[in-house]
């Protein structure tokens, strides 16, 4: 069975008082998210960008939940075994949350899709 969990690290995490915190892991080449997208040329689906952001946000406040994606711009590929950072910025008075991912080189760090999210608290 191939994995469809990510191992994050939190790296920043000043969440509590500014609303900012930032992940990084790697993209496992067996991750379940590359199966058949697309077998030549194996990406990380956008859908799956998505999960891997709220697995994030549900790690720092698990009431939190998407209810929006008003912008949201994919501008580069990643692939398997890519190592990525994903820094987040949550404004709490409208909880619009404004994401970018990078994928990590030694040399640098390219930024490959940003964008807002609109969020909703749940009762728990």
């Amino acid at each position: 069975m191939q994995p469809t969990t990510v191992a994050l690290t939190l790296v920043h995490n000043d969440w509590e008082r500014t609303g900012s915190a930032t992940f990084t892991f790697c993209l496992e080449p067996q991750l379940l998210y590359f199966q058949g997208h697309f077998p030549q040329h194996q990406i990380l689906p956008a859908v799956a960008q998505l999960k891997l952001l709220m697995d994030c946000v549900h790690a720092l406040d698990p009431s939190l939940q998407c209810c929006g994606a008003p912008a949201i711009k994919f501008t580069n590929l990643l692939r398997p075994g890519d190592q990525v950072k994903l820094e987040l910025h949550l404004k709490r008075e409208s909880l619009k949350l404004s994401f970018t991912y990078y994928k990590i080189t030694p040399d640098s760090e390219c930024v490959t899709s940003s964008g807002t999210l609109t969020l909703v608290k749940e009762q728990l």
